[in-house]
């Protein structure tokens, strides 16, 4: 099996440049300079051109916020680069969410422009003397500083790469290369136990914490997402482990076992303790495994499952 059969290279870059953000003010940074007898340029005073506050901006952020959830959700760390490995198991699922999510945000945007006048008139009642009007651009300049771009790439096969040259150095390239994937496999392996340890760190501590009032009514709330982040979370990984890792299957069947313990109406219920108990055990035998799972201790063609496998030379 080919790793460029099974996976792809996705970026999402998304820019808010309309919102304005925070500028520096040359005057006013003088002010300050000349008031406490600073160095020049090892102080300076700047503004927000647009209240940060305002209803509209939280929204555009947090609509922005939301695709790159998507986008962190359904892809594995590549590399240095805003390259992210997106598997062919959830690439369906990433277009369809990471689409909706962009919907939302351009919404935001559309009422941020509505909003837009009445923010810049704002701004020139809250900056005083520091408004500068020329530095508020006009509708349509507003809208075009808002991007979003989501690319996707093949990952690049290394016969391509190595047909033209000599046999030493064709050698050292192969050697290079599948190092390299090697790497970066085990990189999406780290961030597949970070993704598990995190919601059996929310179950663990949420059964830690469980109290119960002297009327002997449950004073903690422990809601359906918390069983439901681990299902949805382990059955994310499952699709994710493309090299069929051993200790990855591990993790997703524990997840599995965890999401599965107990019916929720027991965890929650003031008498369950003894549901609870046997919960809370599982959750932290789990936990302290996933802890324990050192895979830089680990042979890395171990913990990629023979990643040359997936070369093409």
């Amino acid at each position: 099996m080919q790793l460029a059969k099974s996976a792809m290279l996705v970026s999402v870059s998304i820019v808010n440049g309309g919102l304005l953000g925070e500028r520096r003010d040359n005057t006013a940074s003088l002010l300050v300079e000349n008031t406490y007898n600073t160095a020049h340029h090892r102080t300076k005073a700047s503004k927000y051109l647009i209240d940060r506050k305002h209803k509209s901006v939280k929204q555009v952020v947090a609509a922005s916020q939301r695709v790159r959830e998507v986008a962190y959700r359904y892809s594995m760390p590549w590399g240095d680069d805003k390259s992210r490995l997106l598997p062919v198991k959830t690439a369906d699922e990433f277009r369809s969410k990471v689409a909706f999510a962009l919907a939302e945000r351009r919404e935001a945007i559309e009422q941020y422009i509505l909003d837009y006048p009445a923010l810049v008139s704002a701004s020139e009642r809250d900056l005083g003397e520091l408004f500068d009007r020329s530095q508020y651009p006009g509708l349509d300049q507003v809208r075009n500083l808002f991007t979003a771009k989501v690319a996707y790439w093949p990952i690049p096969e290394s016969h391509n790469f190595i047909a033209d040259i000599s046999e030493a150095a064709s050698k050292e390239a192969k050697e290079s290369i599948e190092h390299e994937i090697e790497q970066r496999l085990l990189e999406a392996t780290y961030d597949m136990v970070r993704r598990a340890k995190e919601v059996v760190v929310a179950f663990v501590d949420k059964l830690e914490n469980f109290k119960i009032d002297d009327a002997g009514k449950a004073q903690t709330i422990f809601r359906d997402s918390i069983i439901d982040n681990i299902s949805d979370v382990a059955q994310l990984i499952e699709r994710m482990n493309l090299t069929d890792n051993p200790q990855i299957k591990k993790v997703v069947l524990d997840l599995k076992r965890l999401s599965n313990i107990a019916p929720i109406r027991y965890l929650r219920h003031p008498q369950g303790d003894f549901q609870r108990a046997i919960a809370l055990s599982a959750g932290q035998e789990i936990l302290m495994n996933l802890t324990m799972l050192d895979l830089k201790d680990q042979e890395v063609t171990e913990m990629v499952a023979d990643a040359a496998d997936f070369m093409d030379f």
